[in-house]
């Protein structure tokens, strides 16, 4: 249960919200298990504690490749969200007419705010 007083630095980052919304579905025991973690190490970053020493990078790496996924509505399948930021940040590509149409199909998904930086232009 965390603490209502402790301020967890990284609590607006997206790895964490995908954390924090995949131990609400589950639980931190399943969650844990398949990020390959112990529960405690996984209890522990969900409540801003560090043991001296460690930070949460591995753990957020880890939550990205398994839980940053999405439905591409182009693709019809799901992608992780290094693939999405990948397709949509690259330049226009004129010269072929299937990714052409992939990249106007993403000015219309509803994933295109997902992986802007913070600073107001995040819409999720």
């Amino acid at each position: 249960m965390r603490h209502p007083d402790r301020v967890i630095p990284y609590a607006d980052e997206r790895w964490y919200q995908l954390l924090h919304q995949a131990c609400a579905a589950s639980s931190v025991t399943a969650v844990a298990e398949k990020l390959g973690y112990k529960r405690a190490r996984i209890s522990q970053v969900l409540n801003g504690i560090q043991p001296k020493g460690s930070t949460p990078d591995k753990v957020a790496t880890e939550v990205l490749k398994i839980y940053d996924r999405w439905e591409c509505p182009y693709m019809q399948t799901e992608i992780t969200g290094e693939d999405c930021r990948e397709t949509h940040s690259a330049p226009t590509p004129a010269h072929d007419p299937a990714r052409l149409a992939q990249r106007r199909m993403c000015k219309t998904c509803k994933h295109r705010y997902t992986f802007r930086v913070r600073g107001g232009n995040d819409h999720e």
